[in-house]
């Protein structure tokens, strides 16, 4: 067994020193276009993985263009947005598509946002007018406070004006919960362009220079560019689980009655799982991811070191193992400054995902192999009558005791005295007990 696991740390080694060494090949000439799918409700998911998405299109000093299909969501993301979009050091282009898609709401906040906003025919904007969510009965209750309404008319107006769109329109949008087809917000001058697809969309803003909030002047080379879409990482998708309102509270619930049943009822083991789910749910709050994943990683590494010195493998180890896993697939994404092609990047992640897997397989036979012997009962060996041992305890015929035999220990009974540290020869057997007799002076010289 120790054989194989060399073996395997070596590959493992040999294996990131490879990749590690390996010269990624990135052609300056090429030029990029990062796609991304801004879709479902809008939470704190999203908001992560246009961060993530942003981040891929800087690295390749690549234009983003955002595929809007959305009822709209979280206004606290939809802002967090918006400043991402803001702050982006490349162009950021809003597209609604395909033909029946809509961008409702803080969607239309977002498409506002972007440096080139386009629909599709058939797509639909606007109705951007607050609501109130009541979970007890399921419906939706426009709000219309002028200290609610004001501030997000104020930030819709703001952005139609600093990207030269229709101030009235987008105030409309909120106050009279308007909506525009395609054709009605090109006429109004609230989109740039309509596109039928992908192909007509990168092939009329092909030269178009974009002035972006940092005073940067792009300009926009899309012809011919190869296309990257980016799918997000796994921490946008378990964010986005979490954000979802009945997922975050069945967790947090599920999270709470553990823990009161293992406090109550005496099982702590449960204790660590528990508190672990209730952190869980703080994500869908807007709680810190970071500070999620850290605290995570700290129960699971207690979790585990805690199974150290308890027998067996049971429910502490895998609420280690579980916690420090969901840790792990929290942390942020690493920013490296150089670039490399979205081929390379691709064989990078299945690279690492096949290392992954093959190691998370080949660790979870073990473990299974290792709880099958467990659960096992112990086998009884025989030992060959005239084996020669040692007494470890007082034996006698009515005080048996242990002996080692063969460099095992085995408890055994004696029709006569024997101290402990005399020498004994095994004569029989008595179900699991041996059958040893005191070897004597005269016996020794016999021999």
């Amino acid at each position: 067994m120790s054989n194989i696991l060399n073996k395997l740390f070596y590959i493992f080694l040999l294996l990131t020193i490879l990749t590690i060494s390996i010269k990624p090949v990135f052609s300056q000439e090429t030029h990029y276009i990062v796609t991304v799918n801004i879709n479902g409700e809008i939470n704190y998911g999203t908001q992560y993985l246009l961060e993530e998405a942003l981040s891929e299109a800087e690295k390749l000093d690549a234009p983003l263009i955002m595929i809007l299909d959305t009822p709209g969501g979280l206004l606290d993301s939809a802002n967090n947005m918006i400043k991402l979009i803001r702050n982006s050091n490349v162009p950021v282009i809003g597209y609604v598509y395909p033909a029946g898609a809509q961008a409702w709401s803080a969607g239309t906040l977002i498409l506002l946002a972007t440096h080139i906003a386009a629909m599709a025919p058939g797509t639909l904007i606007g109705a951007a007018q607050p609501v109130l969510y009541d979970p007890t009965t399921g419906t939706f209750k426009p709000i219309n406070e002028s200290k609610i309404i004001n501030p997000i008319v104020g930030i819709i107006t703001t952005l139609a004006e600093d990207r030269g769109r229709n101030k009235t329109a987008a105030e409309l949008f909120v106050r009279k919960n308007l909506y525009l087809t395609a054709e009605k917000a090109l006429k109004y001058h609230v989109i740039e362009v309509i596109a039928l697809n992908m192909d007509d969309l990168i092939n009329k803003i092909d030269g178009w220079t974009v002035k972006l909030d940092n005073g940067r002047e792009y300009v926009l080379r899309t012809k011919g560019a190869v296309l990257y879409h980016y799918s997000g990482s796994i921490r946008v998708y378990v964010v986005k689980a979490l954000s979802d309102p009945i997922i975050n509270s069945l967790v947090a619930t599920l999270g709470v009655l553990m823990l009161i049943f293992g406090l109550l009822s005496g099982h702590y083991l449960v204790v660590p799982l528990a508190i672990g789910l209730i952190i869980l749910s703080l994500i869908g709050t807007g709680f810190s991811i970071n500070a999620v994943s850290l605290a995570l990683l700290v129960i699971g590494a207690v979790a585990l070191a805690i199974e150290l010195f308890t027998p067996g493998f049971g429910v502490l180890g895998f609420t280690g193992i579980i916690l420090i896993a969901l840790s792990i697939a929290l942390l942020p994404m690493l920013n490296p400054g150089w670039l490399i092609s979205p081929s390379y990047q691709a064989t990078l992640f299945w690279t690492g995902i096949s290392l992954g897997i093959g190691l998370g397989a080949f660790t979870g036979f073990i473990l299974y192999k290792i709880i099958k012997v467990k659960k096992q009962p112990p086998k009884l060996t025989t030992v060959p009558e005239g084996s020669v041992g040692k007494a470890i305890d007082n034996i006698g015929p009515n005080n048996p005791g242990f002996v080692i035999v063969e460099g095992e220990y085995w408890k055994a009974i004696s029709d006569e005295e024997i101290h402990k540290g005399d020498k004994i020869v095994v004569i029989g057997k008595e179900g699991p007990l041996l059958k040893v007799r005191k070897i004597s002076i005269h016996m020794e010289k016999e021999k």
